[in-house]
């Protein structure tokens, strides 16, 4: 379930030891991994909505006046009294003494010292009023004197608030340290980091059809050898990442413009790649693969290609959970060989839903029926081969003689198998990695293949299932090591289980089933950045400071030496991308202050380019009041889980306010870290009539806290998850600033989910819950992800049974909102349905008022912080 999550600026972080630690308050800016940020910024609005009051700002004297209703104060008036024309001006009357007087006594000691300790008394008493009187006028000026508008919801949606997220492209040939990019005029430039000058490479205008007209392309592609530029137009979206597209090739020495295909027509090609030398191309058409070899010679090398058969692309479950890319093609280092994959899904059952709107303005007379291959739990996969074209090789394949698939049926049998990775495992081709799973994904083989025979052998496996009961995550991090002096029999790199956490491990030679360990520890590595097969060393993203932060490491295979390119001693949370030498980097700070990103260079640890400091971002976020955010852990059913709180503006600890618990928690998943992120969770914190508490916790099942925490929900999702969110309820119930009677929580997909089981649970913690696309029975979700986790219903009826929800007793008890996309193929409470949306629930300008719905529903069902109204 490769799913995108709902992500609530700049937030303040208090780093708190426990829950009522706020002494220590710091600024800090905390992030969310955007798409498509490069927009220029917009002026930012702040146009209310009139049909609600959840965007009326509060003039100056509401705010004042609840500022003062938080103070216990006497009336004051006395102290504001002036005189007008009318009065009489005070004056002294002289008075003689003894009128006052007449017989005045002498003092004895006593009453001296009486009205000494009297006096003394009055003295300290005015003292303190006065004392009391300045600093209740300091707060009160201090309140008045914050004027700046608050983070709201219309500010979620304004670019001006989102980080600005820049790409290099780097060039994956020739010199390293070069990138491209396309500039405002369309010019495809290429940089070099040195600091040279950047070079038109090719001219925007150039890119024209015959009648001169410029043709707009989403994607280029330069090839190896530099002389052709592959430009990508007419996009059309297929599933989460697949699409079809209309490709040009252009001729950097004639400077021409042609047509990948013999003709224009729909977009028709759905994928294509450049080979790694020279300038061949293949590509896939009509699911049969081609290749175009030195844009001379096209060769059909598939011809069975239909509705179900799909050569060199993936099918829809492999998209979405194994591959996580349309792409089932991969060629040799030396160009001379191609890998593909071809899918057989006859015996896939249809799934069919309507698309009502069709992306029209005005709604057709007939909803379109959309059919699409999905496996649901028990029920066929697709069957799937492995093929391998040499280029080299005579006669071509025909329809009469196709090629065969490379024989895998000793490590699982074909309708038990999931083919999880291929890697080339030599610098020319004559070697082959394939990591093979069995269909439930807890026995896991890598197989040595050899092209000239279409054989392999088993070199290593894990049958994690006999080991310790969990899964095998999908991952694609295999990645061949060349011989040298640190590798001298080279091998390649891959992510394991050591001791329970996802580490590095080198596998040398390339059948060792024996790895060595290159990291180790209880925290685990998330990816691979790069590998410097001449210094020997292996750049990664790991967890070692903390598993809310990410951080860049470097570790020698050689010596297992590592260090880190990132300052540990602050928090952080990075990404990397490196140049194809591995010499420069691209370094991505996320948070928790505002993003930034610069240049390095992995030899000169002084080199820095910036390129990206949001500094208008920063500007911004002074003038808006924000969330303060804060990170832990707190003990829940004997664990320490992560989790961090959205505390509103000027929190205090004393006042009570209502509380939001966002939820996801599905297998592996992370939704507490430190990266800047500013949208919901930002606003129902921030905007003056919420000031809600939101609290994000992340309970068993998740991600980045080893392997024993992680698989600690096998065979019955949903159980520990909601235990873990009910009890971290019933804690934060119990905190000076909640209040108890006001606790809701929601979540997206597998928090959706979430939120109906701990409904359902009706523990009475919460009054109100928000569930948007869940999944509410997973035997009919799709197989891959949900077989993963749960095993086969054949073998595991009773845990699916009881993952469901189908208990309405706690609905009954709770404010429930369904929030569901009718084009989504997951499938007495309220519910609202986004017409032809998909999981993301993004058509029609659905997303923004998803958002809407759900603040107007908790406003509706629990009020707010500064005007709480009576509700039901």
């Amino acid at each position: 379930m490769n799913l995108g999550r709902p992500r609530g600026g700049r937030y303040e972080s208090l780093a708190a030891e426990d829950d009522h630690d706020f002494t220590d308050l710091q600024t800090v800016v905390t992030s969310s991994q955007l798409e498509h940020q490069e927009q220029q910024p917009q002026q930012r609005a702040h146009a209310g909505l009139s049909s609600s009051q959840l965007q009326q700002r509060s003039s100056l004297q509401h705010y004042t006046d609840s500022v003062e209703d938080s103070y216990d104060d006497e009336d004051n008036d006395s102290r504001y009294s002036s005189s007008s024309d009318t009065e009489k001006p005070y004056g002294r009357i002289p008075t003689p003494s003894n009128l006052l007087f007449p017989d005045q006594p002498k003092l004895t000691r006593c009453n001296r010292i009486f009205l000494s300790a009297f006096a003394l008394f009055v003295m300290v008493w005015v003292g303190f009023a006065l004392f009391l009187g300045i600093t209740r006028l300091l707060h009160l000026n201090e309140a008045m004197a914050d004027m700046r508008p608050s983070f709201q919801f219309e500010d979620m949606f304004n670019q001006s608030f989102a980080p600005k997220i820049q790409s290099l492209a780097w060039m994956p040939y020739g010199q390293d340290g070069v990138y491209s990019r396309i500039n405002a005029n369309g010019d495809i430039i290429l940089t070099n980091v040195d600091g040279s000058e950047p070079k038109v490479f090719l001219p925007g205008a150039n890119v024209t059809d015959a009648n001169g007209k410029r043709i707009p392309f989403f994607s280029f592609q330069v090839s190896p050898d530099e002389k052709y530029v592959l430009l990508g137009t007419d996009r059309r979206k297929q599933w989460r990442h697949s699409f079809n597209a209309t490709y040009y090739i252009y001729s950097m020495e004639k400077y021409e413009l042609t047509l990948l295909l013999d003709s224009l027509s729909e977009p028709s090609v759905e994928n294509v790649a450049w080979s790694p030398v020279g300038h061949s191309l293949a590509y896939v058409q009509d699911n049969n693969l081609f290749i175009y070899q030195d844009l001379i010679h096209r060769n059909q090398i598939t011809f069975d290609g239909t509705r179900n058969i799909f050569n060199g692309i993936t099918d829809w479950v492999y998209e979405e959970e194994v591959l996580m890319s349309p792409s089932a093609l991969w060629w040799s280092p030396d160009g001379a060989s191609i890998a593909f994959l071809r899918f057989d899904e006859t015996e896939v059952p249809e799934f069919h839903y309507p698309l009502y709107m069709d992306n029209q303005l005005d709604a057709p007379s007939y909803p379109q029926d959309v059919m699409m291959k999905y496996p649901k739990v028990g029920f066929p996969l697709p069957i799937v081969n492995l093929h391998l074209h040499n280029l080299n090789s005579a006669p071509l394949p025909t329809l009469a003689r196709p090629l065969e698939s490379v024989d895998l049926s000793h490590v699982f049998p074909i309708d038990n198998r999931i083919i999880a990775e291929v890697q080339w495992a030599t610098k020319d081709s004559g070697a082959l990695l394939v990591k093979v799973q069995n269909r439930v994904q807890n026995h896991e083989k890598l197989v040595l293949v050899d092209p000239s025979t279409l054989t392999g052998k088993v070199v290593r496996e894990w049958n994690a299932g006999q080991e310790d009961g969990g899964w095998i995550d999908m991952q694609q991090n295999i990645r061949y090591v060349a011989p040298s002096a640190a590798v001298p029999a080279g091998g390649y790199l891959d992510i394991g289980n050591n001791n329970g956490y996802n580490h590095i491990a080198l596998y040398t030679p390339i059948d060792s089933p024996t790895p060595k360990w290159l990291t180790s520890g209880e925290w685990e590595v998330d990816s691979i950045a790069a590998m410097d097969g001449k210094d020997g060393l292996v750049y990664y993203i790991s967890t070692e400071k903390s598993s809310v932060e990410r951080h860049l490491y470097s570790v020698s295979m050689a010596s297992s030496e590592r260090k880190p390119l990132t300052d540990v001693a602050q928090p952080g949370y990075y990404t990397a991308s490196f140049s194809t030498g591995a010499g420069y980097y691209l370094l991505s700070y996320k948070g928790p202050e505002v993003p930034w990103q610069k240049v390095k260079k992995t030899a000169d640890e002084k080199f820095s380019s910036d390129l990206e400091d949001n500094a208008a971002l920063r500007g911004l976020l002074n003038g808006t009041q924000i969330p303060t955010r804060r990170w832990s852990t707190v003990n829940i059913n004997g664990r320490d889980c992560n989790y961090m709180e959205f505390l509103p503006p000027g929190f205090s600890p004393e006042q009570k306010h209502p509380v939001l618990f966002q939820v996801y928690g599905g297998p592996g998943s992370q939704l507490v870290d430190t990266q800047f992120q500013l949208g919901f969770n930002a606003v129902m914190t921030a905007a003056e009539k919420l000031r809600y508490v939101v609290v994000v916790v992340d309970g068993r099942g998740t991600g980045y806290r080893g392997r024993d925490f992680r698989i600690a929900v096998v065979n019955q999702l949903g159980r520990f998850e909601t235990e873990d969110q009910i009890a971290a309820g019933k804690h934060w119930k119990t905190l000076s600033y909640v209040d108890p009677d006001r606790m809701a929580i929601w979540g997206w997909s597998y928090g959706g989910f979430m939120a109906a089981k701990v409904t359902e649970a009706n523990s009475g913690v919460f009054k109100a819950a928000m569930a948007v696309a869940p999944v509410t029975d997973f035997r009919f979700y799709d197989a891959v992800y949900t077989e993963r986790y749960m095993n086969l219903p054949t073998t595991n009826l009773k845990g699916y049974e009881a993952t469901a929800v189908s208990n309405m007793t706690g609905f009954n008890n709770s404010e429930f909102l369904l929030v569901h996309g009718t084009g989504d193929a997951n499938h007495r409470y309220k519910s609202h349905f986004f017409t032809d949306s998909d999981h993301s629930i993004r058509s029609h300008n659905a997303n923004h008022e998803i958002y809407w719905l759900l603040a107007e529903n908790l406003w509706a069902t629990m009020g707010g912080f500064v005007a709480p109204v009576h509700h039901h």
